[in-house]
């Protein structure tokens, strides 16, 4: 998924060192090959579970903040759908996977969720905005990595696919949009890109504890 604008490639640009980091990590090369450890995926699906519970707060949150209409009805629209899909995962992923659900959030992953729902309470709008994107560029942009280097018949094929629809896009789309106007003439714009790239670095936190979960 693109940049919309000249703010946005910028956040894309500071942030592509990150990325490179989130697309050569062995979580990600080994989900992509289909040789990553039952213990790390597990770890992964199980928190991330949790996490989608915290970041549909957060975008609840953004809803009831925005002032524009059409900001707060998109917001509504992701909350609900990242409800669904936590609902979709529990109740049908768990049980594919012959796993068991996790009873609390692991370190990065509680980190990650606190570091959203604070921004999203306690932030100005557009640097709140920007702390949120990455969870859909940026993991959205790994995705893409995962499914284009994909092998047949990989065991995790069921969760990859969760990521790959029209609908994950379009809504990664307007939110990059979305960022791009509210950056204009705003006083926030360092501060953006400093939370957009410490987003970033949490989307490598989370995939490097699951990682490490099957070495101890």
């Amino acid at each position: 998924m693109q940049a919309i604008g000249k703010f946005t490639r910028e956040l894309w640009e500071s942030a592509f060192p990150v990325y490179q980091q989130l697309v050569s990590c062995r979580f990600v090369t080994e989900l992509s090959a289909g040789t990553l450890a039952k213990e790390s995926f597990a770890h992964y699906l199980t928190q991330d579970i949790l996490y989608l519970n915290k970041d549909a707060e957060a975008l609840g949150m953004l809803a009831k903040r925005s002032k524009n209409d059409t900001y707060r009805d998109y917001f509504k629209s992701l909350e609900k759908d990242g409800l669904e899909v936590e609902f979709v995962l529990r109740n049908e992923y768990l049980q594919h996977f012959n796993l068991q659900e996790a009873k609390m959030q692991s370190k990065a992953f509680a980190d990650y969720s606190n570091f959203l729902v604070n921004h999203a309470k306690n932030s100005p709008l557009e640097i709140a905005y920007a702390a949120l994107l990455p969870c859909f560029w940026m993991y959205g942009a790994v995705a893409d990595s995962i499914i284009h280097k994909n092998i047949g018949n990989n065991p995790y094929q069921k969760f990859i696919d969760t990521y790959a629809g029209d609908e994950y896009q379009y809504y990664t789309h307007k939110f990059i949009e979305l960022v791009e106007r509210s950056s204009a003439n705003s006083q926030y714009q360092e501060q953006m890109k400093e939370v957009f790239i410490e987003a970033c670095r949490h989307e490598l936190a989370v995939f490097e504890e699951s990682y490490d979960i099957a070495l101890n």
